[in-house]
């Protein structure tokens, strides 16, 4: 081989080996970014989901049953509207589907028990659909 030939193969060489740690350092960096998404996500609801549960709290202890049921099945709702079945979910384990699936099962069984009226047209109408796509109907 000639020395052009060495420096062609050289160049290509380098040019492959800082492509490949681009590529890997931009896919690390791309997982850490989607991870802190979710994340982020995750803890803004719980947060959210934690102060609607501690202001329930108070209005059972000042006496107020309803408003405290309604804020709960407020809560409860907002949770079932992400669990939407058009949405796919790849790479969920089994035992994560079962919890949601078992969920579902147990907020239709409540609203059947206990009818609670509708406080929100829209998510009621997302709740309904969710129970229907998962084979529970009223």
């Amino acid at each position: 081989m000639s020395a052009k030939s060495h420096r062609l193969l050289a160049y290509f060489l380098f040019a492959l080996g800082g492509s490949s740690i681009g590529f890997l350092v931009g896919g690390y960096s791309g997982s850490q970014f989607g991870m802190g998404v979710i994340l982020n996500s995750t803890l803004s609801k719980d947060g959210l989901e934690i102060q609607r549960q501690l202001s329930a709290l108070r209005e059972l202890r000042a006496g107020d049953i309803d408003a405290a049921v309604a804020r709960l099945e407020d809560g409860i709702e907002d949770t079932l509207v992400i669990f939407d079945p058009a949405e796919p979910y790849p790479g969920l384990r089994d035992d994560t589907i079962a919890t949601v699936e078992n969920a579902i099962r147990a907020a239709w069984e409540y609203r059947r028990e206990f009818d609670p009226p509708v406080r929100r047209e829209q998510v009621n109408t997302m709740v309904e659909a969710l129970f229907r796509n998962h084979g529970l109907t009223p």
